[in-house]
């Protein structure tokens, strides 16, 4: 069984990053950049992913939504869905999210530096190694270091927590649920 994160890119051009964690033996499988929206959707259908955690706001409509409200209260710096790149983000994830809704995948909305933040880890190979997730050895480490695989890897690490039901936290109103990592010290 398989959970993954995806970093959505607002253009096919520009890197989405995307992770996979296997959920029994804990150890993250695939770290890398996909651009088109046939290349995530293949990707997810080959891998057959169960859950995917998706940094992208999942909105209908590119509007300043009451979650991302609720998590700037809470002391989350989410960017809002109405600045110009973020609406084109908004529309492709919609789309997406739809196509893997019908696929009958579960796809949960994140936001990667707030669940790091609120997880209490210093880093993201410290939140790897408190969640007991080791990095396969066939992984470039290196590639952690690119902001949009980074993400990715958190991204699938909300999704591994959901999955198991544990250190998880919601961000919630009645139009969205943003996830990310409860603190683990």
């Amino acid at each position: 069984m398989v959970v993954g994160g995806l970093d959505l890119a607002a253009y096919e051009h520009r890197c989405s990053g995307f992770a996979v964690v296997d959920e029994e033996d804990k150890t993250l499988k695939e770290l890398l950049c996909l651009y088109s929206d046939a290349d995530i959707v293949n990707k997810v259908k080959l891998l057959s992913i169960e859950v995917l955690a998706v940094d992208a706001p999942i909105a209908e409509h590119p509007r300043f939504r009451e979650v991302d409200r609720e998590a700037i209260r809470r002391g989350f710096r989410v960017l809002p869905p109405t600045f110009k790149y973020m609406k084109m983000l908004t529309v492709r994830a919609w789309r997406l999210y739809n196509e893997f809704k019908s696929m009958g995948i579960m796809v949960i909305e994140t936001h990667p530096r707030s669940a790091l933040i609120n997880s209490g880890s210093n880093n993201v190979i410290e939140l790897c190694n408190s969640l007991g997730i080791s990095i396969g050895h066939h992984i470039d480490k290196n590639k952690i270091s690119h902001k949009d695989l980074r993400d990715a890897l958190i991204s699938s690490l909300v999704a591994f927590c959901y999955k198991k039901k544990t250190y998880i936290e919601s961000i919630e109103a009645e139009d969205g649920t943003i996830y990310i990592i409860a603190p683990l010290k």
